[in-house]
């Protein structure tokens, strides 16, 4: 390698911004006599300042992000290889003497280095934003479903409500409606329940002797409830209403609303 060629790679190096300010003065000094070095540390700046996006790297298409690529590497070693297989110099004067010191290989590794740990950022959050996405997409997902079976179960209780078969059974505030195997509480100006309390259904069997505790509920700022009773209508002898503490209770603990016997 000529004397010019090692000033080349001392060009690269101070482009790269690794170079001490003593050996970067020289490779300065240099360039304002050399047309040549000159034209070569200006091809190199643009690419030295992309480095840390795309330098001879290529996509990793597992992750979609940006890796140090196998040219890259390959170079790499090729340097370092042929550093090590270089003659030992006698001293440090000697190795000046030579070739002025420089250190391409290592300055582009820790380039490499650096970019690898950008990527490892990029990926990790790349990565949790992914699975945030997706979190969210899921619980829509679910928001959704319970939507669609919520509006279905309305459109089902309001046909019922209205169908010309139903069963209406009037109440204080409103109305027991049972429509086949269906029933439901249909209050109208029912009034808030007190603080701490709620209103809790309670449904009797065909030959039970004692009431069975059903969905709790509190009616809307105008007294409107229309709440189904998950239980087979067919098999209820009577319903009843009571208000209860909050989350309901397994026996009443206060004196229903009202108590309604319902027809065979």
């Amino acid at each position: 390698m000529t004397a010019h060629d090692a000033m080349l790679d001392d060009v690269a190096v101070y482009a790269l911004g690794a170079m001490t300010a003593a050996d970067a003065a020289r490779v300065e000094e240099h360039l304002r006599t050399c047309a040549q070095c000159r034209s070569e540390y200006a091809q190199l700046r643009p690419t030295i300042g992309a480095l840390a996006y795309a330098a001879e790297s290529c996509p990793d298409e597992t992750q979609g992000a940006i890796v140090a690529g196998p040219l890259l590497k390959a170079r790499i070693m090729r340097e370092i290889r042929r550093d090590a297989a270089a003659p030992p110099a006698a001293n440090v004067a000697e190795m000046r003497a030579v070739r002025p010191i420089v250190w391409p290989a290592y300055a582009v590794a820790a380039a490499c280095l650096a970019i690898a740990l950008f990527n490892g950022i990029i990926n990790i959050s790349l990565n949790d934003q992914v699975r945030q996405s997706r979190t969210e997409v899921a619980q829509v997902a679910t928001q959704n479903r319970r939507l669609l079976q919520e509006l279905a179960h309305q459109r089902v209780a309001l046909a019922d409500l209205v169908a010309p078969d139903s069963e209406h059974y009037a109440v204080d505030h409103g109305e027991v409606v049972r429509h086949g195997k269906r029933l439901y509480l249909a209050m109208d100006a029912m009034p808030p329940p007190p603080k701490g309390k709620v209103y809790q259904a309670w449904t009797l069997h065909r030959g039970a002797t004692r009431m069975s505790p059903s969905v709790t509920f509190v009616p809307n700022p105008k007294g409107v409830a229309v709440i189904p009773i998950p239980v087979d209508a067919s098999s209820v002898a009577a319903v009843a209403v009571s208000v209860e503490p909050d989350g309901g209770s397994k026996q009443p603990t206060s004196t229903p609303t009202f108590v309604l016997k319902l027809s065979s």
